[in-house]
């Protein structure tokens, strides 16, 4: 069961990605992706295999984060570092999550979102983005 479900985003272990096969009918060629080790190998920048599109990037985590909206539904995943996450619509955050390493998350199209936010210290994150229309 995952550990954050709401009628918005999802998280949970990678481990489990498989569970939520049904969530998307792209959801099955990411987990192929994913099996092959495709983003862990490729450089930054976006990507096409087996009709779906990704971004794999790596960026510094800050105090202030970034704020965006997902433009259509996507499934991230970190390959490395770690990072505050959170969901929220103006200054009121929803739901705050410590994105590591071995998670992904789930978000529809037009969810409001904060990445890149330091958590315990900055760091280095790298992280896939991979996006299901």
């Amino acid at each position: 069961m995952a550990e954050v479900e709401s009628s918005l985003m999802l998280i949970d272990l990678l481990d489990r990605l498989e569970w939520y096969r049904d969530t998307h009918p792209s959801w099955q060629r990411v987990i192929d992706i994913l099996d092959r080790s495709l983003p862990y190998d490729d450089s930054d920048g976006e990507h096409f295999v087996d009709s779906v599109r990704y971004q794999v990037a790596a960026y510094r985590t800050t105090e202030e984060g970034s704020e965006a909206v997902a433009k259509e539904n996507c499934l991230l995943v970190l390959l490395e570092g770690e990072e505050l996450f959170s969901i929220s619509e103006g200054k009121e955050v929803f739901l705050s999550t410590v994105f590591t390493e071995g998670r992904f998350i789930y978000l529809r199209k037009h969810e409001r979102y904060k990445s890149g936010q330091t958590y315990s210290q900055e760091n280095i994150v790298r992280r896939v983005m991979f996006f299901l229309p």
